[in-house]
């Protein structure tokens, strides 16, 4: 039930003549006894070899008729694969159809099926099949692997056969039930047992939950296990959160990598975030990529990015999702669906509902008098009331924690992903290229469609310069690290790492490369939202394809925002202010406006605002002609009836501007569309369609939608809270936050204000001014799109050449915010005057004009912050005075923004963002694996495979720090691995670990150590620890990679000393936190006769415990030491040892001029030991007070001192470290 499978409709004589004719067919053919057949991985053809790159020149009905061929000349060959035979297969009664008979050797047992290409212009690349059989008697599993082909990868019809072959054999060998038949078939009766090598590494193509072996490839589970092991180490390393999700059934998984969102916005600007989707940091949340289509089989890639042959056989094709999820990964059902292709033709509750209340409407109908030709109709347009007892029922649905939302950037992302992430990890590793050159080169090769060995030769310098580029760029702009660089030829790929990374990589730079193709863009003008290129194909995929924003999405969670688009779209096309870029391109048909005069526009049937009176003819704005129909298209035109269906791009502007008002006019509010696509569905049915929304609505209407919320780039949210809004502003204009402009626009306004604080004293008490810019409704639609400019004289310019805002409000509102003649009917926000408010640089002096406005020529000097608009039906947001807590500008008292000569009151544009973060931040989790992922880094820890397949890492006290090394019989060694920091970061665990020959050979020996030996006191140290500071928050893969070599050498030293008093430090195991960047070592034994070991000794303080922090920058930055416990004496107090007043040490190695990179952690703890037993100048003595802890305070004052004391240059960024 709700299976897709297709249904056939020819009647039983068709059906029954065109079996004959096929079996006539295929009897008829007369085999050679003489003919030579060989064996081929497991596959018995005939001589005539299928050559699989023979078509492959040929794309769409071509190549499928080819292919199609083939197969036909196979068949009359005797085509024979996994034991049965291809007795038959023929075109179809339909385009793109094929029928196929399947028999045991004797001919005897047969199954026929037939498939049917989704669209023949799509093979072999991007089409489905579906699949049916007329056979009564069809075995279920041959009845599985037909309802299954639909959600197949494209492959082409040879593939689909030997699948199919593959399924019917092993029901013929195993008669469909499980159990093997007496006169079963002998599949390998002509093979040696090398043969049985081959067999075995034969797939059924689209079968992995086969529990009947035919000598299939069979992944074992643990092996899988290891091998994502592995690569999981190497995710926790880089700072990512890698997971497991496995089917109820079978043995096919997906693999899930992901960040918090928070840990984003410390490399993309938080408003980018905000403005790309608000949903981002809307709450605590993880994107998260799914990847799926293993089949069961890991790793599927060779070092060179290529399927293996396992994988190709298999016909393993990965896909890619995006997402966000409340956890570092999402449920195992959400995740299941997210990935799933297809949903079931179905009737929800809200379906029923409306068929019920259709029927009731007909009834009614049918009870009419339609006779009655003097009745007045009550209800001319036919609309039937629906039943008002008849009501959805609203369920209050709660959070769910397996939740994986799309965001509006999902789809780009997911394209780019399959379409190009490992065609460039390919070129990556043929060429030895960044991210940047690859991509290149995959974009001139299908360009040029040339080989990108010939790309690469004619364009290296250039591939070069964009690999050097990207190197400059990330010098400004904090990129992912690059997994693939420096990583050897023959070394395997961490696939979830690398395809991880490279989505962070893009997301950052998304707003620089084409939405749809993805290829960079080249324009001067870089907007804040991703958008299209110039390409008219990516325009027409950017709005009929769904390659853009998701519309539906932005009607859910923007209403207001759509709603204000589509209103001021409407009043700029009814005025006649509608220019380029016009929806050209995208293939419309529209209805013929009639013919209009050039200056002239038939005004529509919309509601008219304050009271004016409405002529039936305006006349526009004037306006430059740019576009190629203005006049061109006239004359094409003037034949044309009106009513008559024409292209809309071969229409003159003033008529193109007619339609797209009658087409809005056609469409539902923008409430009615949120309400359809919120319906609650049923599980596994079809989202609903926004199209599906109202009838008589004409395809182009919808188009137009998608255009006007597509091209719009700028970042629009209505502000709806009270400590956000402005105050002292007149509370009938609602207030909505504005940002126009790329990413960077907001760094070069920052620079600027940041020069201007320098350079003016004024402007270092107030680095911003504020004014108004008003401007007639009709210009709206254009400044959203780009900006404040000024390319167009409209109201004159007196004062010079420049933008123009007004420090009182009252001006911009009442002068120069005219109010619109139209309204769109069916708006909510119905805005008739618009208002932006301006964030200014503060350098007066260098305006055009400050007096009595300011005239600005640089509009990188301008950042638009807040529109104001103001409607029929607006109510207003309330209370708008100052709110307690709230942190305002400081406005410049010189140049106040006022609205009737009252100050105005302007929330820091900071303060919101740096409040979503905390939010953000308050609602973080430090969340461990789950059961399924904690069984990934389990795996060999007590019981697996054997040491020669395995590649796990062992752990100390739930932590993995080494390649197989540790003492066997630690507890602390098979539990767990890293979890999150304390800023939710996630911390590096271990470098890659390694397969090893034998992993027995690579554990120390136990040692049996002297009964007097130190003892290490657990108690003693964890009252020293209790009170500790949080670890380091910031890391890099470098460091990690560092840290993690220096553990493990660290831990395998203390494990094989034979002494611990010799040793001379001891690192606890249990105290090895979260975070590698902070360790507790204690350092003891010194020598008896000095008298800090006296002191010690005397007191009952069993050992000096230090903590350790690590910079990001390590090993080339030094690490910071510090005493914890116990308190020496201050060298001011007749102290030495080279310990500081605050507990840290005087040592040149650990700044910036005495540190090396090759130091060790365990030498740097010998010299410490040294200092701290150095007689000269003055020894180390406990201090009376010892049993007080140090203060990190006191340790970063006390290093500071003796730095500048002997003019020691102390380490970057020391004091992020320690607080």
């Amino acid at each position: 039930m709700g299976k897709l499978t297709r249904d056939r409709t020819s009647d039983s004589l068709s059906t029954s003549l065109k079996r004959q004719k096929l079996d006539h067919e295929q009897d008829s053919s007369s085999h050679n006894d003489n003919t030579k057949f060989h064996i081929a991985s497991g596959l018995r053809t005939p001589t005539m070899e299928y050559d699989p790159n023979k078509n492959a020149h040929l794309k769409g009905r071509r190549r499928f008729n080819a292919d199609l061929e083939d197969m036909k000349e196979l068949c009359s060959g005797g085509y024979e694969v996994h034991g049965v035979l291809l007795k038959a297969i023929a075109s179809g009664d339909d385009e793109g159809s094929f029928e196929v008979k399947i028999s045991d050797k004797a001919r005897i047992r047969v199954v026929s099926a037939t498939f049917m290409v989704s669209d023949t212009s799509e093979y072999p690349k991007s089409h489905s099949f579906f699949a049916h059989s007329d056979d009564t008697d069809i075995p279920d599993r041959v009845q599985a692997f037909l309802e299954d082909v639909v959600d197949e990868r494209p492959c082409v019809i040879k593939d689909l056969v030997d699948g199919l072959c593959a399924s019917v054999a092993k029901c013929f060998a195993t008669d469909g039930k499980g159990k093997t038949p007496a006169q079963a078939i002998d599949v390998d009766a002509d093979t040696d047992d090398d043969d049985e090598g081959l067999d075995s590494e034969q797939e059924d193509m689209f079968e992995y939950d086969d529990d009947l072996d035919m000598g299939a490839v069979e992944t074992e589970p643990t092996a899988v296990l290891y091998r994502l092991q592995e690569n999981f180490v190497d995710i926790v390393a880089s700072c990512y959160k890698p997971g497991l999700l496995r089917s109820g059934g079978g043995n096919d998984f997906i693999v899930s990598t992901s960040t918090p969102v928070l840990t984003l916005s410390k490399t993309i600007p938080p408003r980018a975030l905000l403005a790309w989707d608000r949903k981002l940091l809307s709450k605590y949340q993880h994107l998260t990529l799914l990847i799926s289509g293993f089949r069961g089989l890991y790793p599927v890639l060779t070092p060179d990015g290529v399927y293996t042959p396992e994988a190709a056989q298999l016909g393993v094709a990965l896909t890619f999702k995006v997402g966000l999820s409340a956890r570092y990964k999402p449920g195992k059902e959400q995740a299941f669906e997210a990935v799933r292709k297809h949903g079931l033709i179905v009737n929800d509750a809200e379906d029923e509902l409306r068929i019920l209340q259709e029927e009731k409407a007909a009834a009614a109908l049918l009870e009419m008098d339609y006779w009655d030709e003097d009745a007045a109709d009550p209800n001319p347009s036919g609309n039937v009331e629906p039943d008002k007892d008849l009501k959805a029922e609203v369920v209050e649905e709660d959070e769910d924690p397996g939740r994986f939302d799309r965001f509006s950037l999902s789809n780009s992302l997911e394209s780019l992903m399959e379409q190009s992430f490992l065609k460039i990890v390919q070129l990556r590793r043929s060429f030895g290229l960044g991210w940047a050159g690859a991509e290149m080169v995959l974009h001139q090769s299908e360009k040029m469609q040339r080989p990108p060995d010939q790309v690469v030769g004619v364009m290296h310098e250039a591939v070069v310069a964009a690999d050097r580029a990207e190197s400059q760029l990330a010098r400004s702009i904090s990129l992912p690290h690059d997994p693939l660089q420096g990583l050897e030829k023959d070394a395997n790929i961490n696939l979830p790492l690398t395809a991880f990374s490279y989505l962070i990589r893009r997301l950052s730079l998304c707003t620089k490369y084409c939405i749809v193709c993805h290829n960079k863009l080249n324009t001067d003008f870089e907007a804040l939202k991703p958008y299209v290129c110039e390409n008219k194909l990516c325009s027409y995929q950017y709005y009929l394809m769904g390659r853009g924003p998701s519309l539906e999405y932005e009607i859910v969670h923007n209403p207001q925002t759509v709603d204000l688009l589509v209103s001021v779209a409407y009043v700029a096309a009814a005025e006649g202010n509608l220019d380029d870029p016009l929806p050209i391109g995208l293939d419309m048909r529209v209805q013929h406006p009639g013919q209009l005069g050039d200056t002239q526009y038939v005004a529509p049937k919309s509601r008219f605002v304050g009271g004016l009176s409405a002529p039936s003819v305006l006349a526009p704005a004037a306006s430059a002609s740019g576009s190629p129909n203005e006049s061109a298209g006239a004359g094409e035109t003037d034949s044309k009836e009106k009513g008559e269906l024409v292209d809309f791009d071969t229409l003159t502007k003033q008529q193109m501007r007619a339609v797209i008002v009658k087409l809005i006019d056609k469409l539902p509010s923008i409430e009615e569309m949120k309400k359809h696509l919120m319906r609650k569905l049923r599980a596994g049915k079809g989202k609903p369609k926004l199209e599906e929304c109202a009838t008589g609505v004409p395809p182009a209407a919808w188009l137009v939608l998608r255009w006007i919320v597509g091209s719009c780039t700028a970042h629009i949210e209505e502000i709806t809270s009270g400590d956000e809004m402005i105050k002292n502003l007149d509370p009938n204009w609602r207030q909505f936050r504005l940002s126009v402009g790329a990413p960077d626009a907001e760094a070069k306004f920052d620079e600027a204000v940041k020069n201007a604080v320098q350079e003016d004293e004024n402007a270092k008490q107030c680095p911003v001014l504020y004014a108004f810019h008003g401007s007639p409704m009709r210009n709206w639609h254009s400044i959203i799109r780009h900006g404040l400019w000024f390319k167009e004289i409209a109201h004159g310019r007196a004062y010079g050449n420049g933008v123009y805002l007004a420090k009182e409000g009252n001006v911009s509102m009442g002068t120069y915010a005219q109010p619109s003649r139209t309204v769109w009917t069916k708006s909510q926000t119905s805005p008739t005057n618009c208002v932006a408010l301006a964030e200014l640089v503060n350098l007066p002096s260098k305006f055009v004009s400050s007096n009595p406005y300011f005239v600005v020529a640089d509009t990188s000097w301008i950042m638009c912050r807040y529109l104001l608009l103001k409607g029929t039906s607006v109510d207003g947001p309330g209370d708008t005075r100052p709110v307690e807590g709230v942190r305002y500008v400081e406005l410049d008292k010189r140049h106040k923004a006022t609205l009737g000569n009252k100050e105005i009151q302007i929330p820091d544009p900071s303060h919101q963002v740096e409040q979503v973060l905390a939010n953000r931040n308050m609602e973080a989790v430090d969340e461990d694996f789950d059961a399924e992922d904690m069984e990934v880094f389990a795996v060999g820890s007590s019981k697996g495979p054997t040491a020669s397949t395995s590649a796990s890492a062992p752990e100390v006290n739930g932590r993995c720090v080494s390649d197989a090394e540790g003492s066997e019989d630690d507890d602390g060694m098979d539990e767990d691995m890293y979890g999150f920091d304390d800023d939710y970061n996630y911390q590096p665990s271990s470098s890659k670990p390694k397969a090893s020959a034998s992993t027995a050979a690579n554990v120390p020996t136990p040692v049996r150590r002297l009964k007097d030996d130190w003892k290490h006191d657990p108690a003693y140290v964890q009252a020293a620890v209790e009170r500790l500071m949080l670890p380091p928050f910031e890391s890099t893969p470098s460091a990690s990679s560092a840290i993690q070599r220096e553990l493990k050498s660290m831990l395998k030293e203390q494990a094989s000393a034979k002494s611990l008093k010799e040793l001379g430090w001891y690192m606890p195991e249990e105290f090895i936190g979260d975070n590698l960047y902070q360790w507790i070592v204690e350092m003891h034994s010194f020598d008896e006769d000095i008298p800090v070991a006296k002191d010690m000794k005397a007191k009952g303080v069993n050992s000096v415990i230090f903590e350790i922090r690590f910079p990001p920058g390590f090993p080339i930055a030094p690490p910071f030491f510090r005493v914890i416990t116990p308190r020496f004496l201050p060298f001011i107090h007749g102290g030495g040892g080279h310990v500081t007043g605050g507990g840290s040490i005087c040592m040149d190695l650990l700044t910036s001029d005495g540190w090396l990179p090759s130091y060790s952690i365990p030498a740097v703890l010998m010299q410490i030991k040294l200092a701290i037993s150095n007689l000269d100048p003055r020894p180390a003595r406990l201090a009376s007070n010892y049993k007080i802890l140090y203060e990190v305070r006191e340790a970063l004052e006390g290093f500071k001192r003796a730095a500048a004391t002997h003019s020691w240059k102390l380490p970057e960024g020391l004091e992020k470290l320690v607080r």
